[in-house]
């Protein structure tokens, strides 16, 4: 029997050629309002099975949870996704079942180093977790699409047999695509490290962002 295609969702992966928008998963709501139970939020990735019904859940530390939920609107068959998912884990299978309670879609970031642009954006957080960076950004707009990717700018040390560990100089690329600065938008994004080429184990990121407060920076050690 021929195994159905994965796809990654053309939604949740942000490419610099793609609009950086945020799109919510609706969860219809029953008559009975209950509160939620040990509610934990975090990012983690979400798969559809052939008829687009989600199925289950992987955090970025490695944690796999079946979906018990109903009553999520069905999504693009045999697809993962990524957010930011409210959920509880259930009693009944040895903390293994989880029931979703609020999603919010995130964003992976593309390579953009050969269009790279890097105008002032909003930074809240960052930090690694798993293979994962996660940020918590947010742009002035108006309502015009703007254009959002990482960079790779140098790498120290990555040559040579005896390989010692590298150091990934990145950035975020930022195109405001003259949108005016108005409103305050937040966004949630990722960069999947291992899709960094060459990186090893071990290796050590910096990642800067032009903020409207001057350039930030943050490092991190990769574990994959």
């Amino acid at each position: 029997m021929k195994q159905p295609t994965r796809h990654t969702s053309t939604i949740g992966i942000l490419r610099w050629t793609m609009l950086l928008s945020a799109v919510f998963f609706l969860i219809a709501c029953s008559g009975k309002q209950e509160p939620y139970p040990n509610l934990i939020t975090e990012f983690g990735n979400l798969s559809t099975n052939s008829e687009g019904t989600f199925i289950d859940m992987v955090t970025d530390n490695g944690q796999h949870f079946n979906i018990t939920n109903t009553n999520i609107k069905k999504h693009r068959p045999d697809t993962t996704y990524r957010a930011i998912i409210g959920y509880s884990i259930g009693s009944t299978a040895k903390n293994i079942d989880a029931y979703i309670h609020s999603l919010k879609e995130a964003f992976v970031l593309g390579d953009s180093s050969n269009h790279v642009l890097r105008h002032p954006t909003g930074i809240e957080s960052m930090w690694i977790r798993g293979k994962y960076i996660n940020m918590q950004l947010s742009a002035k707009s108006q309502g015009k699409k703007q254009y959002w990717g990482y960079c790779i700018d140098d790498v120290q040390n990555a040559d040579g047999s005896n390989r010692p560990h590298s150091h990934y100089h990145i950035s975020i690329h930022h195109n405001q695509n003259n949108d005016l600065l108005s409103y305050t938008e937040t966004y949630y994004c990722s960069i999947y490290v291992p899709s960094i080429p060459l990186i090893q184990h071990g290796d050590t990121i910096t990642v800067a962002v032009n903020t409207f407060n001057g350039i930030k920076k943050w490092t991190f050690k990769t574990s994959l």
